[in-house]
């Protein structure tokens, strides 16, 4: 029984922990468009954690993973969670292991924590020095 209790309780927690990303989000980002940013995104869910097939991401992350500049943007404009943790990792984090120097300069700007840690220590520099980002590198020392 314990065990049974163990497993749902899990199950919720994937299921309340991260949302699908849904076609139009993919189009969105993946055309960088701001007309459907302006359709999609709204207080309720700018700031969620999304399932992709490999992880999970806050729509700034993903923007940021697939170097869209518009909806990057947009969503800091918009006063998207500079700190929202979605797999584990800040979006500043995201920006250092994806060698995105402006965006990693934007939002530090707008007031990102260059010392946040992930649960195992880890900060956006770390990420850095991992995927040998050096100008990402320079930027956050």
């Amino acid at each position: 029984m314990k065990k049974l209790l163990f497993i749902l309780a899990i199950a919720a927690f994937s299921v309340t922990s991260a949302q699908e990303l849904s076609d139009d989000h993919k189009k969105m980002i993946s055309y960088d468009s701001t007309e459907e940013f302006t359709r999609l995104v709204n207080k309720e869910n700018i700031d969620l954690c999304y399932k992709t097939k490999d992880a999970s991401y806050s729509l700034l992350a993903l923007a940021i993973k697939a170097d869209r500049p518009k909806v990057f943007q947009k969503l800091l404009d918009s006063n998207a969670d500079l700190e929202k943790v979605c797999d584990g990792k800040t979006p500043l984090m995201f920006a250092a292991k994806y060698g995105n120097t402006e965006f990693a300069k934007k939002l530090i700007e707008k007031g990102a924590n260059k010392s946040a840690k992930t649960e195992k220590g880890y900060t956006a520099l770390d990420y850095a020095k991992k995927y040998e980002k050096p100008e990402i590198i320079k930027l956050l020392e």
